[in-house]
């Protein structure tokens, strides 16, 4: 079984890189991409809260790679982050949140909008068997994510199993 770290590892990172993570909250996952980031890439870090989002940038002048994230309050369920962001990311990554968002589809429309051609979109979630019961969790079957992704205009390069209850998905935008 792979673990976040590992599922970092096989992400495609170089020089220059540029990385939007939604939903990123307090950013556990954010500051570890940083680390894997050299001088010259950066993340983009949105939440829908502004909070979780200052608590990330204040662990990631702790960690001394705060000059390599930016933070936006946006929520991607419901709205875009706008057209200056259109084509300028190379990666968008997805970790932990798909289960909590009612409108998925959004989301990852807004990932397409935004990538860069040929551009990477790397999921982690919840195994839909394994999820805690809780009815304000929208989690969805891996096989039925994997087809809507790809519906709306992305392939699936790599599927894996991270832990006993997430999965993780690397796919590209198709151009």
């Amino acid at each position: 079984m792979l673990s976040l770290r590992e599922l970092i590892n096989k992400i495609p990172i170089w020089e220059g890189v540029s990385i939007a993570d939604f939903g990123s909250g307090s950013g556990l996952f954010t500051i570890e991409l940083a680390k894997a980031l050299n001088q010259n890439g950066n993340i983009l870090a949105v939440d829908i809260l502004e909070k979780p989002l200052m608590f990330l940038i204040e662990n990631a002048k702790r960690q001394n790679v705060n000059n390599l994230i930016t933070t936006k309050v946006c929520d991607l369920e419901n709205k875009s982050l706008g057209n200056s962001f259109h084509n300028s990311f190379d990666i968008v990554t997805i970790v932990n949140v798909l289960f909590q968002i009612k409108n998925k589809e959004n989301i990852i429309k807004e990932a397409k909008k935004i990538l860069k051609e040929n551009g990477f979109l790397i999921i982690s979630d919840w195994e839909i068997y394994k999820i805690p019961l809780n009815e304000k969790l929208y989690p969805v079957k891996k096989d039925d994510l994997v087809k809507m992704i790809s519906d709306i205009g992305f392939v699936l390069k790599e599927g894996m199993q991270l832990t006993n209850t997430h999965f993780g998905l690397i796919f590209t935008k198709k151009c």
